[in-house]
């Protein structure tokens, strides 16, 4: 089985994502009930899997939140593509971002990939499980706002180095369509 068979076996309905295929490309909407958003993420690598970490609650009767580690971003996309491997950890935001609080949630999201990591080592003894994957950091905000012109390029705003750490997070504003490519490299 590879990382993203595991994840499956591994994670309740609830937890994951479906996918959407039409023809060659695959999406994912990722739907936030409670902020009333829904971002369309296209063109992710055919072995994926999304995340909305937001159903892990074992956190809540564990710790005790002075460090704002009850924590975690909405969603993860976990995704081969060739011979790179990604972690993109997402957070979304119906109006602005306030980066303590993003900060933390990314770095919950990051744990809660960190625990799966532990899980499939240990229970399914599958060695190098989530191994080599680059992670990315990205906060989505301002989300569903008025219609904007169809084929407008999303607002996109690095803090001047890659997102690869949560503190250093790609920030997207205005935008509910976006690319797989627009969350790993802010360039694409």
């Amino acid at each position: 089985m590879n990382d993203i068979e595991i994840l499956q076996e591994m994670l309740i309905s609830q937890a994951q994502v479906p996918l959407q295929q039409v023809q060659d490309r695959i999406s994912v909407e990722l739907t936030d009930t409670q902020a009333k958003t829904t971002v369309v993420i296209k063109e992710l690598p055919q072995d994926s899997i999304v995340i909305k970490t937001d159903v892990f609650e074992l956190r809540r009767a564990f710790f005790a939140g002075s460090k704002d580690e009850r924590r975690r971003a909405d969603y993860v996309i976990v995704s081969h593509e060739d011979t790179k491997k990604w972690i993109i950890c997402i957070e979304t935001k119906k109006g602005n971002i306030q980066k303590r609080e993003v900060v933390a949630q990314l770095r919950g999201a990051r744990c809660v990939m960190d625990y799966c990591k532990s899980i499939g080592t240990e229970f399914w003894t599958a060695k190098g499980f989530l191994e080599g994957y680059e992670y990315r950091f990205v906060g989505i905000a301002y989300i569903n706002v008025p219609k904007q012109p169809t084929h407008s390029t999303p607002n996109i705003q690095s803090q001047g180095e890659l997102h690869s750490r949560p503190d250093v997070f790609l920030q997207i504003f205005g935008s509910s369509d976006l690319s797989f490519r627009n969350l790993i490299d802010e360039s694409s």
